[in-house]
């Protein structure tokens, strides 16, 4: 399920390269960060390290090719470190890269089979739709649209019969899409919309697009970093955090400070699903259980 998330997001990283007509730059650089990650057998130790953490591993990547890549390589790579067991690190990237040269080639995404393949597949496509908006109010904006997109759909059976019928073209079915939805909605609403009927077979899609307003709903808190302190934060502190975060986490945040003096020192960060433990507390606890197994 993993390379079906990576391969969803691959789809949208490549879209936007190609848009930005800078298609072949990145598979050329993607394919230069193949050749580094196979020739060079200490960058392969600790990419493909499961004991050391994803965060760091994603430090060290980000490290490597800041400046030096397509951004959508440089988010590409990182998800890739994110979302992949770190031994099937370089199937995956190999994986990538035959994509890459069959959209070069013309040829377009083969459909996934399966409901969980699919859901996969417009998962990791959605996370990197709505991570290149810049502002949370974009994300307001793109979750509301689907939602009345969905409601448009669940009230027309023809349009829903349609969207769900394998064996109607899919170039036909994003042309439909296209002519009830272009100049009304976002660029990124009709991005979203139209993937679903690419991924694969979907039967029920007016669950999948609800689906879609709660991936976006979930962007929103993606966004908002929660940070615990003993203390609060300088303004230099607090600018230097957020611009820390948002390039860890490719997305604008905003930095809500919580002052907790349980954390004694350092900070405590929440972002999504990633929780960065800074604190001295942390550090006690540790000692408090070395000790302990040793009493």
């Amino acid at each position: 399920m993993s390379h079906d998330l990576l391969r969803g997001y691959a789809a949208a990283s490549f879209e936007a390269a190609e848009d930005a007509g800078r298609l072949a730059a990145a598979r050329h650089d993607l394919e230069t960060f193949i050749a580094a990650l196979t020739s060079s057998e200490p960058l392969r130790r600790v990419l493909t390290d499961p004991m050391i953490s994803p965060v760091a591993r994603r430090g060290v990547a980000a490290d490597l090719l800041e400046g030096r890549t397509a951004p959508e390589v440089a988010a590409m790579l990182d998800f890739s470190l994110r979302v992949v067991r770190p031994g099937e690190l370089a199937v995956a990237l190999a994986d990538l890269d035959a994509f890459a040269q069959e959209l070069l080639a013309g040829i377009p995404e083969t459909p996934t089979t399966g409901r969980a393949a699919v859901r996969a597949r417009v998962r990791g496509y959605a996370e990197r739709v709505l991570e290149e908006l810049s502002e949370l109010s974009e994300v307001d904006e793109v979750e509301d649209e689907l939602f009345r997109f969905a409601r448009v759909v669940e009230s027309n059976p023809p349009l829903r019969q349609l969207l769900a019928n394998p064996s109607s073209p899919i170039e036909g079915r994003r042309r439909v899409l296209a002519d009830l939805l272009s100049a009304k909605v976002r660029p990124a609403t009709m991005r979203l919309v139209s993937y679903v009927v690419t991924a694969g077979v979907v039967r029920d899609v007016v669950g999948i697009y609800d689906w879609l307003v709660e991936l976006a709903a979930e962007e929103r808190g993606r966004r908002v970093a929660q940070v615990r302190a003993a203390v609060e934060l300088t303004d230099a502190e607090r600018a230097d955090l957020t611009t820390r975060l948002s390039g860890l986490v490719h997305r604008n945040v905003e930095v809500r400070v919580v002052e907790d003096p349980s954390v004694i020192a350092g900070v405590l960060v929440s972002v999504g699903d990633l929780l960065i433990d800074g604190t001295v507390r942390l550090r006690f606890e540790r000692l408090r259980d070395a000790i302990a197994q040793w009493a």
